[in-house]
């Protein structure tokens, strides 16, 4: 009985912070104003979801600045602990090297074309074709590995 009456105690005390909680009045979100050019961001250009339809831009990109082919897919766990860690190298560098992301479901042929059997995979493209080591896999403890690679691609372009 007691300890019945302990456990409606512990539910009733849980529950009424959770209404109190949920009670709070809302605030409101700040409305952004308009962007400055400052603001702007490399992404918009050099950010590319990669598919059959734009990959010939897609390579034609890599005539002037070093693409990194991102072999990727929603469900794979590291591919998604890695993505922030592109996605700040990326923003650090200015966007100096095209991330052109390759969802590996949909998009096999190309998967296939460049023999990707594991991801995350990257893999540098310079003036259509492959250069470089490729950079398979990702260890959160050492992503300086991952900045050392992009450092490369971009220096050896």
């Amino acid at each position: 009985m007691k300890r019945t009456i302990a456990l409606l105690t512990g539910t009733l005390s849980l529950a009424g912070a959770l209404a109190t909680g949920l009670a709070a009045p809302a605030v409101a979100a700040p409305v952004p104003g308009p962007a400055s050019a400052s603001s702007v961001s490399f992404a918009d250009e050099t950010i590319v979801d990669v598919t059959s339809a734009n990959y010939q831009q897609v390579m034609e990109m890599s005539n002037t600045k070093p693409v990194v082919l991102d072999f990727t897919a929603t469900w794979c766990h590291w591919c998604q602990v890695q993505k922030p860690y592109l996605q700040k190298y990326h923003d650090a560098d200015n966007g100096s090297w095209v991330w052109a992301r390759v969802d590996v479901d949909q998009n096999k042929n190309l998967t296939s074309k460049y023999g990707v059997r594991g991801i995350p995979a990257l893999v540098s493209v310079r003036k259509s074709a492959e250069y470089g080591s490729r950079f398979v896999g990702f260890d959160p403890s050492s992503p300086e590995a991952l900045r050392a690679w992009l450092t490369n691609v971009v220096r050896t372009y």
